[in-house]
């Protein structure tokens, strides 16, 4: 067994990154939970807009580090990486490339997956399949691979969406493909020159993003691909297991990244997947984790990630176009502590003891992150319709963004 020590699930990054910055998906430790301590306005007062700035589609989570902002969306033809000084929303940089994803479904053409911040470097993986590393400071071009062209990456249902995740030297995604007659289903590269370091599996990619957990001594990335939960050794790409997790439903996805809490890892889907929840031991030799539970109807998230709070999980259950919950499920069994009854579907953080909740519908809730009861503190409409990226919360401030502009709130 491993020993509380090494209950490790924060990640690796390739240089320390300043606590309250946000430099990736879900935020510095990827798991959804800011540093900030937020306090609901008083009376019918609301959190101040002090910037807003004009951009194009797409999903993407805005990333911060070092006071400065990453927006990555797309404009006409052109997918654009956008840097802003994160206190004033002054253009600092951009860098721009025409795009040739056309998404098949009438959906948004822009970038579904979050950039990531790390040694300097930004790193951005689009729909087109292009996975880029740039210069913070200047946006200068460092490295650029085509995972369609090289690896075959297929588009899916809606273009490439793996949000790159850094370990060590290390920027690891999903890829789905295959090279040189080789598997390819996830594949890293090396930080500095974009050399392949390894691929390896045969898993085809969907719209989770990686994640990392250190078990024991081992470095592991862990990913929800299309057929389930697969983990590999992160300096090696060796396989060590896969849990077969899927939908009977072809029209799916699996979009939720895995969460890691201690040394069990929680996973959730819709289209008649669930969720369950798995134990990595130490020196389990690459074989199964033990599985601890297993079920549907609990919390089945269609798109947003959960976030965990002293032994509970809370987010949304059910399809985000037939309205949604918000849930608190104990993280031991599955058990429903309260729902929040039907409403727009969204995504959420958690500060403190607070779940910060932004819905599509454009509107800032703050609940209580409690299992007692669902309980709202604070409502604000902050953008507009059509706000599905998930927003983001650093020093102090909250970025979210719908399809025309992002916007940075005052949360002191």
């Amino acid at each position: 067994m491993l020993h509380n020590a090494l209950f490790v699930f924060c990640l690796l990054l390739a240089a320390p990154v300043v606590a309250a910055d946000w430099p990736q998906w879900l935020g510095p430790n990827r798991d959804g939970h800011a540093d900030d301590k937020i306090v609901a306005p008083a009376g019918d007062g609301d959190f101040k807009e002090l910037w807003k700035y004009t951009v194009g589609v797409g999903w993407a989570t805005p990333v911060i580090s070092d006071g400065r902002l990453i927006i990555h969306h797309r404009v006409g033809a052109d997918e654009r990486i956008d840097c802003l000084d994160s206190k004033t929303g002054e253009l600092l940089w951009k860098r721009s490339f025409v795009s040739n994803y056309r998404d098949r479904f009438g959906m948004e053409e822009g970038p579904r997956s979050t950039p990531t911040i790390a040694d300097g470097k930004v790193f951005t993986h689009g729909p087109q399949g292009l996975l880029s590393c740039h210069d913070l400071k200047t946006g200068k071009p460092v490295w650029t691979v085509d995972l369609a062209k090289r690896f075959g990456s297929p588009q899916g249902f809606f273009g490439r969406c793996s949000s790159p995740l850094v370990l060590g030297k290390r920027v690891i995604v999903d890829v789905g493909g295959r090279i040189d007659g080789k598997d390819a289903g996830v594949a890293a590269f090396d930080l500095n020159s974009g050399k392949l370091a390894w691929s390896s599996t045969k898993e085809t990619n969907d719209y989770s993003s990686p994640q990392g957990m250190q078990v024991g001594k081992r470095s592991c990335a862990l990913f929800f691909t299309r057929g389930g939960f697969t983990g590999v050794d992160a300096q090696t790409g060796r396989p060590l297991f896969f849990e077969a997790f899927r939908s009977p439903i072809d029209a799916s996805v699996n979009a939720a990244t895995p969460m890691v809490i201690g040394d069990q890892v929680f996973l959730t889907s819709c289209y008649d997947v669930g969720a369950a929840v798995w134990r990595l031991a130490e020196g389990n030799g690459g074989g199964s984790p033990k599985l601890l539970w297993k079920k549907g109807g609990a919390l089945d998230a269609h798109y947003a990630t959960p976030v965990h709070r002293d032994g509970f999980l809370y987010g949304f259950h059910g399809r985000q176009e037939r309205g949604p919950e918000l849930r608190c499920v104990d993280l031991s069994d599955g058990t429903v502590k309260w729902t929040s009854g039907r409403m727009a579907a969204g995504s959420l953080l958690c500060s403190d003891d607070k779940l910060v909740v932004v819905t599509e519908d454009g509107e800032l809730l703050l609940v209580e992150a409690s299992p007692k009861a669902y309980k709202v503190l604070h409502r604000q409409q902050v953008v507009g319709f059509g706000a599905r990226a998930a927003p983001s919360i650093a020093n102090g401030f909250l970025y979210v963004r719908d399809k025309r502009r992002l916007s940075c709130f005052s949360l002191k």
